[in-house]
């Protein structure tokens, strides 16, 4: 066993289950509403042995004969794989405070609203998508479904029969305060309870790359950023454009995080304050999302084996896209 499985097995870990449960869940309704802009599709008839989250029931039995991966004698790389990899290579570079993220939700028609309905039966990447937006939000009923999904996950690895890498979780309460100063947008997080000061940033977006799935509920979006830390501003002569009040609960596995998250955005202004303007500023109201994202908590093993790519030497980069690629669509697939 790694050293790195190792130490997290000797963390502890709150046994109520209550702090595994987000704010969401403990308001969800039982019955979740119909999503009538889903498309539709057939069960498939070549999985007889799966329920309804595409959980297999039993195992296959084995192959009464051997054949071939093909002629050539190799098992061919999923385009969508490779289109993923290709993407993460391209914009990864050398960049050493980067953010590799894949988020759930649902890529919109920019003119209609509505979940885009394309040609195809598959997951497929974008090449286009300038028409569309992508809305990182799940209904309660779905935010709370992966909650408890998560949690049974975190109970299963925790047994002693399990010999994988153990999950393990923390629930965070945070506020994001986002100041403009000097042109930069600066987002200041502080823990809820205690005030206390988490990270001062800068993000700036590099690239993002957005999968279709019509055969489930959600869609994928995969983006990359580049962080940079910041000093402590001064916030008492600047007020925040924005402030997001976040309930979170963060499931680790090696080097995954999958953060499930409730995000309040109360009311606030908009736009450039015009010292000329008469009458009451513009306001956005106030919004709640749910979110569902998988980060990449140790974004420094990925960049390894992209150098070593790079060097044109022995690497596990596709592995891990393969990977972190087989978490998002195993979300996917679960949703509700």
């Amino acid at each position: 066993m790694s050293n790195f499985n190792q130490k997290k097995r000797q963390r502890t870990e709150t046994p109520e289950f209550q702090r595994r449960v987000s704010a969401a869940s403990l308001s969800a309704i039982v019955n979740p509403e119909p999503d009538n802009n889903t498309p539709s599709f057939q069960p498939s008839p070549t999985f007889p042995l799966c329920n309804n989250n595409n959980i297999l029931l039993e195992a296959r039995p084995q192959s009464p004969v051997r054949l071939e991966q093909n002629i050539f004698g190799t098992r061919p790389a999923e385009d969508i794989v490779r289109v993923v990899a290709d993407f993460i290579f391209t914009h990864m570079k050398d960049r050493t405070n980067i953010e590799i993220e894949g988020k759930l939700g649902r890529l919109v028609d920019k003119k209609t609203g509505q979940r885009i309905n394309l040609p195809v039966v598959s997951e497929t990447a974008l090449a286009d998508d300038r028409g569309t937006r992508f809305e990182s939000d799940m209904t309660l009923q779905q935010h709370a479904m992966f909650n408890k999904l998560l949690n049974q996950r975190v109970d299963e690895t925790r047994r002693p029969e399990f010999r994988g890498s153990r999950i393990v979780y923390k629930h965070t309460r945070e506020v994001d305060h986002f100041y403009r100063m000097d042109g930069t947008r600066i987002r200041v997080t502080k823990d809820k309870e205690s005030g206390e000061i988490i990270s001062v940033i800068t993000k700036t977006k590099v690239a993002d790359l957005n999968i279709y799935s019509p055969r489930t509920k959600l869609d994928i979006r995969i983006t990359i950023n580049e962080e940079k830390t910041l000093e402590m501003p001064d916030t008492e002569a600047h007020k925040p454009i924005l402030v997001r009040h976040k309930d979170r609960l963060s499931y680790k596995q090696d080097i995954w995080s999958f953060d499930l998250t409730q995000v309040i955005s109360p009311e606030h202004e908009i736009g450039p304050v015009n010292p000329y303007a008469t009458g009451p500023p513009k306001t956005a109201p106030a919004v709640t999302t749910h979110e569902l994202e998988l980060e990449v908590a140790q974004p420094e093993v990925w960049l390894a084996e992209r150098a070593k790519v790079a060097a044109n030497k022995p690497n596990n980069f596709h592995e891990i896209t393969h990977i972190f690629l087989g978490n998002l669509k195993a979300l996917v697939k679960r949703a509700i």
